[in-house]
């Protein structure tokens, strides 16, 4: 932090003596030319504008990563030609040694702001708290296992009217009777006495595994199914 506030330092003392220079000698070079006093003073003002604009752009685009424009590549392209050619052209009559200490100016104040610029795109403020963390606000995934039910496909029109008769049998729905069995699924009379009969079997059974003995302990739900399901299948 040292070096970096020295460096910072230096770079300003170089940067404003020489804008300070360049801007004398930009105005005394309009003054010569028979530029008005009060325009005189807005020349230089002008060119090192378009500089320290130019720079505070490309700053601004690093610190937010973002693209720098063309437009401040040219801006500080132009803005430092200009300066340079005011003060060389001001020194020019006094020969070869007057052009090179007129052009020490504008370079060094374009040189020492420019440093400046850098060090001020690449400092970054040292944070305590991880990068991941900037995220917390944003809602957890939650996993959420569904059950689905998947409908049964009748393999033939016994199987059918089977499962519709079963379906029937629902709380809240119409029980279908033998007539209707027929009638739908093309059955015989017996064959829809035979359904009706083997489902009310089923249903009995059902009913009689789900009594439990008192002084025994209940199974589960998923044990009781296993059970009836053995007992439907011997059956």
């Amino acid at each position: 932090m040292v070096i970096l506030g020295l460096a910072v330092v230096v770079l300003l003392a170089v940067a404003g003596t020489a804008a300070y220079v360049s801007y004398h000698h930009f105005y005394a070079l309009a003054i010569a030319l028979g530029e008005r006093h009060d325009m005189a003073i807005l020349y230089p003002a002008m060119s090192d504008g378009v500089i320290v604009m130019a720079s505070l752009v490309m700053a601004y685009c690093s610190r937010r990563r973002l693209h720098v424009p063309v437009l401040a590549w040219v801006a500080l392209a132009l803005g430092g030609a200009v300066t340079l050619a005011a003060n060389v052209a001001h020194g020019w009559a006094g020969g070869l040694g007057s052009r090179l200490v007129s052009a020490l100016a504008p370079l060094a104040f374009v040189g020492a702001y420019e440093l400046l610029m850098w060090i001020v795109r690449n400092t970054r403020q040292p944070t305590d708290q991880p990068h991941t963390e900037e995220h917390m606000c944003q809602p957890a995934k939650t996993r959420v296992e569904v059950e689905r039910l998947m409908p049964m496909l009748p393999t033939d029109r016994y199987e059918a009217a089977r499962l519709s008769y079963i379906a029937s049998l629902a709380e809240g729905k119409q029980r279908l009777g033998r007539r209707p069995l027929m009638s739908r699924w093309g059955l015989e009379q017996r064959e829809a006495e035979e359904i009706i009969a083997e489902v009310e079997r089923e249903r009995s059974r059902t009913v009689h595994t789900e009594e439990v003995d008192p002084t025994i302990m209940p199974l589960a739900n998923d044990q009781r199914s296993i059970s009836a399901s053995e007992k439907e299948a011997r059956a």
